[in-house]
């Protein structure tokens, strides 16, 4: 989901997109004027959907009832592509979302606008191919551009180049713009091709989550063979160079250097920015005593990537009324950071996200069906809440049950519980073009949906934590 800032609220965020639209009309104007090929591609859209079953209610506090919320968004964008000769190609894209902020029955709307608007970049790059473009020897690309590394991800899955490391977060969604033509990396892309050979050199400069321009690197690669397996891995070392190190890997007088906990957020919570590990030392009857280790860490981490997809149409030669995507099974697993902590990160197994999808029999009357199961056996609370307010490494606690709220709004009567009941999250999603310009998708699923807190408070906990829990969305949507 694409974070809003309500225009009306900021005037800056307006003038930011009026200037960003006369910007890419003045220089499409100048290419055009040069003799240069440009290409314009665009899309327009609405979209709408409804939480029918959401289970805990008090993860955070009080209000997060999200059964029953109707949800809906509208946006458009356009890019420019500028053929520059040579074998350099330029790339310019704005545009724009509207979208809800997810109120309570009980939430009135006269704080803030009901809809706001964000405008955002489809791309700004520069593009240097040696050889083929869509298959290049070799090619540079740098600014801000989308990659996708699996193409046959719908929802779950691209653990790679999203989500964060320590905690351990995963984000899904439905269409979000990791599989679809909006800049998800800044930064550097060097490309290379060789027969069935794929493989991406990449330094990301981080814009989605703070703290903010921390470099990471990363190599992904693939290999296709018989026309219908292709297997892919890659490893990406998140925020391996720090903007400030002592922001990204904090030390433990953190907190004396303007780092502090929000209270209602993370009230109470001793382990800001380090893991107090307590062992106990037996003693005489009655005499044990308490030892606390005070263990420091690091936002930044390494990830691994292994993903594998079959085509069984083509690898068997199966006929019959398949659509040409009907029947592909693909898979992906990641490791989500090397290195073991006490009490959070003690289990390399507990940081393994693994999902599986299949494109179901649609027999041409869907485009695509898929299917998508993911197991993730994490025990901290699929929250980053901290790490949003506090850039803290450290997960928050785990969820709670029987709370209560005394008149100021401060937790009491709460007893922590493990979250193995969102272990499996699940997704089925299904589109179809129609005249090769009209698309019509909508998803069924209990995914990784957050959906940005209330009033103007952020909240990042996920929405659905039961198993059964699930939402619906749809869309139309014009590509020209």
């Amino acid at each position: 989901m694409i974070a809003a800032t309500p225009i009306r609220r900021f005037p800056s965020v307006a003038v930011l997109a009026a200037c960003g639209a006369l910007a890419f009309c003045s220089i499409s104007a100048a290419f055009a004027e040069e003799g240069l090929k440009i290409q314009y591609h665009g899309a327009g859209w609405v979209q709408g959907g409804r939480i029918e079953r959401q289970t805990d209610t008090l993860s955070d506090q009080g209000g997060q009832n999200f059964n029953d919320n109707w949800t809906q968004n509208s946006g458009g964008q356009i890019t420019a592509v500028a053929d520059l000769g040579g074998g350099w190609e330029g790339g310019l894209g704005l545009g724009a979302i509207q979208s809800p902020l997810w109120y309570r029955g009980s939430r009135r709307f006269d704080k803030v606008p009901p809809l706001t608007w964000s405008p955002y970049v489809t791309e700004a790059r520069l593009t240097y191919t040696v050889g083929d473009y869509a298959h290049p020897a070799l090619q540079v690309t740098a600014g801000s551009f989308h990659f996708n590394y699996n193409p046959d991800v719908k929802n779950l899955g691209l653990y790679l180049m999203r989500g964060l490391v320590y905690p351990g977060i995963v984000v899904s969604g439905f269409e979000t713009k990791d599989v679809l033509p909006i800049a998800n990396v800044f930064g550097l892309d060097v490309r290379h091709e060789y027969g069935g050979y794929r493989g991406d050199f990449l330094v990301n400069s981080e814009t989605d989550i703070n703290p903010y321009f921390d470099l990471s690197f990363a190599y992904v690669f693939s290999y296709r063979f018989l026309g219908a397996i292709e297997v892919g891995a890659g490893a990406n070392w998140y925020r391996a160079v720090a903007q400030k190190p002592e922001i990204t890997s904090p030390t433990k007088d953190c907190a004396s250097k303007g780092t502090t906990s929000v209270v209602g957020v993370n009230g109470g919570d001793a382990e800001l920015c380090y893991i107090l590990d307590t062992s106990y030392v037996a003693g005489p009857a009655g005499a044990d005593s308490a030892v606390v280790d005070t263990i420091t860490g690091s936002l930044s981490g390494i990830k691994l990537m292994g993903r594998m997809s079959v085509d069984p149409k083509v690898l068997f030669g199966i006929g019959g009324p398949f659509g040409p995507k009907d029947l592909i099974v693909y898979t992906e697993a990641a490791v989500l950071g090397l290195k073991d902590y006490p009490k959070y990160y003690a289990e390399i197994g507990r940081r393994i996200p693994v999902m599986v999808g299949i494109n179901l029999p649609a027999f041409g009357f869907l485009d695509e069906l898929s299917l998508e199961a993911e197991y993730y056996a994490n025990r901290n609370m699929a929250d980053y809440q901290k790490e949003l307010d506090d850039n803290s490494w450290v997960p928050r606690p785990r969820a709670y049950n029987n709370v209560t709220f005394d008149s100021t709004g401060v937790r009491n009567g709460f007893t922590r519980t493990d979250t193995r009941s969102d272990n499996w999250k699940w997704s089925l999603y299904g589109d179809k073009v129609i005249a090769g310009h009209l698309k019509l998708s909508a998803q069924v699923a209990n995914d990784h949906l957050r959906t940005g807190g209330f009033y103007l408070r952020r909240s990042q906990t996920e929405v659905l934590s039961d198993t059964f829990d699930w939402y619906w969305t749809f869309k139309v949507a014009y590509y020209f």
